[in-house]
């Protein structure tokens, strides 16, 4: 058995059975920071903004950058913070005894564990920097934050989608946590291709397309937040019961 690094490092306290908190504000705020850029955008007349290459809908940084900044600047610090600490909850409870206690993981999935949660922080720091270059002389230092920003979010979501992989396809241990996963996992999938269209479209000039899958891409990132409190939720006495006889007898079986 391998000796684990996680609870070594972090303790438990009465506080981690709140670590659901941190992807509910994240996806919640991220929804509404969105929102009220997009109304507001609906709101003045769907306006064209000075460097717009858009011509149907602006992407995110062209409103952000003209209008309402303050709440972008302040939606992003708040959704930094909070997915930082989501990706360390995340991984924190699968390895700690007062959630799933999985003391025999294999060992290059607490490296991934690791790993995930740098590129979440990663992620997470490029966020903030995005949100506070999104000026309109800073074109080029936002496309290399943007990149940053969904090159960590997606490297840590696809290890961590890695990590929990066997909750998917392994015995039912905790009820209710298979469908969470695979919620998330759908989300990922779901993310990493619009992600990988949305990149090739904008470098390649048709920015129409790759405005609407921005866009597309953000929101469905909020429901991938949410997902993570499916995790990271206390847990206290809802681990699955073993089948009865009566559960075990086949339904056609012929009476004595």
């Amino acid at each position: 058995m391998s000796r684990l690094t996680w609870p070594h490092v972090f303790k438990d306290t009465r506080a981690s059975h709140h670590l659901w908190l941190f992807p509910l504000v994240a996806g919640g705020v991220w929804f509404i920071t969105l929102s009220i850029l997009l109304i507001r955008w609906f709101a003045i007349g769907q306006p064209r903004y000075p460097g717009q290459v858009n011509p149907d809908v602006p992407f995110i940084s062209d409103i952000a950058a003209f209008t309402f900044k303050p709440v972008f600047v302040t939606g992003c610090t708040i959704v930094g913070v909070a997915f930082a600490g989501t990706v360390f909850a995340v991984h924190h409870v699968r390895y700690s005894p007062e959630f799933y206690g999985l003391v025999s993981d294999a060992p290059w999935r607490q490296f991934t564990s690791f790993a995930a949660l740098v590129a979440g922080l990663a992620a997470a720091f490029n966020l903030f920097f995005l949100s506070v270059y999104d000026t309109v002389d800073a074109h080029v230092r936002h496309r290399y934050l943007l990149m940053g920003t969904f090159a960590g979010l997606g490297l840590s979501a696809i290890l961590t989608t890695a990590v929990w992989w066997d909750q998917i396809w392994g015995p039912p241990r905790w009820a209710g946590l298979r469908k969470w996963c695979l919620f998330n996992t759908f989300l990922v999938v779901c993310q990493m291709g619009i992600g990988v269209s949305f990149v090739v479209f904008m470098y390649t000039g048709r920015y129409r397309i790759s405005g609407f899958l921005e866009w597309t891409l953000t929101y469905l990132g909020c429901f991938w937040l949410l997902s993570f409190i499916g995790y990271t939720k206390f847990r206290e006495g809802e681990d699955p019961k073993p089948p009865t006889e009566a559960e075990r007898r086949p339904l056609l079986a012929s009476e004595d």
